[in-house]
């Protein structure tokens, strides 16, 4: 990982834990694919990266027997999104070494969804506190934004 602080901001999606598993046997970095858009994710990226900031990507994994829950997180390196045909699309985000998720944070709803622009200049200017919605399962898929929980944000600024 490059030596920058974290973005305030960070991308959260749902993999099968077979996944996960595959990606840490290919050394843990590598790529994820998804048959939807990631234009919104791809700006906010290029914005961090304007910024020399990294943006944090949580994996939330599920399994035959398990509830969902974040197992892994890294840092984007790039996300590529193609139309194929109209309407149909490849993305790929390409990531850093996965770094395990704080035992903590593990639950899907410790980490909160991003607020509005309106809220988060409201709290900047104005010292009003907003509420935090927390995140679960049906805001994940196929992404969520959310706010960079503050373990990642430490870890990464440990490495600065």
């Amino acid at each position: 990982m490059s030596n920058s602080a974290s973005y305030p901001f960070c991308i959260a999606t749902i993999v099968t834990d077979k996944a996960v598993e595959a990606m840490l046997e290919s050394s843990g970095t590598g790529s994820y694919r998804d048959d939807h858009p990631w234009l919104v994710a791809k700006d906010i990226l290029q914005t961090a990266q304007a910024a020399v900031q990294q943006l944090p990507i949580l994996f939330a994994v599920t399994g035959d027997n398990t509830a969902p829950h974040f197992s892994h997180w890294s840092v984007i390196r790039d996300i590529d999104v193609v139309e194929l045909h109209r309407g149909q699309w490849d993305s790929r985000c390409t990531f850093d070494r996965l770094q395990p998720f704080n035992p903590i944070f593990e639950a899907i709803d410790s980490v909160f969804i991003k607020a509005s622009q309106e809220q988060m200049e409201r709290e900047s200017r104005e010292g009003i506190r907003v509420s935090r919605l927390g995140l679960d399962e049906h805001h994940i898929h196929p992404y969520a934004i959310c706010e960079t929980p503050a373990f990642i944000t430490e870890a990464l600024a440990v490495e600065t």
